[in-house]
């Protein structure tokens, strides 16, 4: 005889039995597949384009000797950073101090031969017009006078020429930046003619070039956007983003025949000096309004010979095919530009156990914040 456990698993198992042989039976009807399907939803997206580009000093600057001379002393440290105006090298001074005194006794003389000119045309003129002097007098002293006052004006162009070689022997930085290495050393004698003394670059801020193709440059003409609608952000050579934004600030006005590209260029802030000049960064050009656009995970497309398609699921959980136009990806999620609407749903797992025309038992997926596309 059964127990009664036993007999009641004995039930539970032929109940099982019957239910199986009903479900094969050909007159059964299965269950409909489950399918985990996403609402096609608005995304705020910043429309964004990549290139790769290199840092660029905004200014460069050679410095040079502007007179002859010998290095007298140099007042920066090699790759140091030096203020505008600050003492770079100094030339020997001594030349140019005597040269200065000279010019300022040779004005003096000029002044004083103008001053007697000017006394012997006076009286001269007077004699003449009582008729005691003669016109040839008169005019030898008028010739007198305007040549002391041609020397004058020359002697002060000499001084002026004096102040401003002696000033010369003060090296001066333009501008802010980093100076390179000295070219030349303490004691070397240097002019006009000589290499550079040294290269200062300017630090902050700094110009990073890129290539962009001119069908990029259409469809922004066409859409609208300026420089100013968008924003330029960096990647640094280690994979890390550059934490400052820079702007565009101009394009050069023709194209590069051999690549069909236009060289753009933007500004940016180097506060820390983490950009150098000629550096190889990546570039993202970032609109700053984002737009709305219809987006769906990237596990929704499928493909086949005439493009990309999606299995949607109608409000009666039919499995239709739609065929889409996609556009950019971003991280798991792709653009949608046609074929679907907002509120439409689209079976982003379980595509092997369905066929177009079927009715499925669709479960929502709630996609988690790391998804979400901003």
């Amino acid at each position: 005889m059964l127990t009664l456990p036993r007999l009641a698993a004995a039930l539970l198992f032929a109940g099982c039995l019957a239910q199986a042989a009903a479900a094969q039976a050909p007159g059964g009807t299965p269950p409909p597949p489950s399918v985990i399907v996403e609402t096609v939803k608005l995304h705020d997206v910043a429309e964004e384009s990549t290139f790769t580009g290199r840092v660029q000093a905004i200014d460069k600057v050679s410095i040079r000797a502007r007179i002859d001379g010998f290095l007298a002393s140099r007042g920066f440290d090699e790759g140091s950073e030096v203020k505008r105006d600050q003492i770079l090298f100094t030339l020997e001074r001594a030349p140019y101090e005597a040269a200065l005194a000279q010019a300022e006794a040779g004005l003096a003389s000029a002044r004083a031969a103008l001053e007697l000119a000017q006394a012997t045309y006076d009286r001269t003129k007077e004699l003449a017009g009582r008729g005691t002097a003669s016109l040839s007098a008169l005019d030898d002293a008028t010739s007198k006078l305007s040549q002391a006052h041609a020397e004058v004006r020359n002697r002060d162009a000499a001084l002026t020429k004096a102040k401003l070689d002696l000033s010369y022997t003060e090296i001066r930085a333009p501008m802010d930046g980093r100076t390179g290495r000295a070219t030349y050393s303490v004691g070397e004698y240097v002019s006009p003619s000589s290499n550079p003394l040294l290269t200062l670059v300017r630090q902050d801020p700094m110009y990073v070039a890129f290539p962009v193709p001119q069908r990029s440059l259409l469809a922004v003409r066409k859409e609208g956007l300026t420089a100013e609608s968008v924003v330029v952000r960096l990647r640094l050579p280690d994979g890390s983003t550059y934490d400052q934004d820079g702007t565009i600030k101009f394009s050069e006005p023709q194209s590069n025949t051999g690549t069909d590209t236009v060289t753009v260029r933007a500004e940016i802030p180097n506060p820390q000096r983490l950009l150098v000049d000629q550096q190889i960064v990546g570039v993202s050009v970032v609109a700053k309004e984002p737009d709305h656009k219809l987006m769906i995970s990237q596990a929704a497309i499928l493909l086949d010979q005439q493009g990309a398609y999606v299995l949607a699921v109608t409000p009666e959980n039919k499995v239709e095919i739609r065929r889409v136009e996609v556009g950019e990806q971003r991280g798991p999620l792709i653009i949608v530009k046609g074929g679907l609407a907002e509120g439409d749903r689209v079976i982003i797992s379980g595509h092997q156990k369905v066929r177009p025309g079927i009715v499925v038992e669709p479960s929502e997926f709630q996609s988690g914040a790391g998804l979400e596309q901003q």
